[in-house]
């Protein structure tokens, strides 16, 4: 006599396809309008000449204010952006570290080979 179990799963339904359609996002682009980067209508260049002067003044106070922040840091340090200066000492001490470090190598080779050349 032949005996066997098996565990059956009930059968789900297959879960829904992931829609296809692109995030809201992107939706209102519409790609068959080609788009222009400059437009050179006359209709839209008074808007956008108007919108340019808006934020190149925002870049200009921005700027104004960044030079003035900028002239206050450096009334309390005066090395506060001198980033490239202290990078290249910080590049000498390195160097002169690893220079005596050299020498006292050599040094200590010279020193070692004339108490070997005495014990001989």
């Amino acid at each position: 006599m032949k005996l066997s179990f098996a565990l059956s799963k009930p059968k789900q339904p297959a879960p829904a396809a992931p829609s296809l359609k692109r995030p809201a996002a992107f939706a209102s682009a519409d790609d068959d309008e080609p788009l222009d980067a400059a437009p050179t209508s006359s209709s839209t260049h008074g808007k956008n000449t108007a919108a340019n002067k808006q934020l190149l003044a925002q870049n200009v106070g921005a700027s104004k204010k960044a030079r003035e922040r900028m002239a206050a840091e450096k009334k309390v340090d005066a090395t506060v952006f001198e980033y490239d200066e202290v990078w290249d000492k910080m590049q000498e001490v390195k160097q002169r570290q690893k220079e005596a470090k050299e020498a006292d190598s050599k040094e200590r080779k010279v020193i070692l080979t004339r108490y070997s050349t005495l014990i001989i």
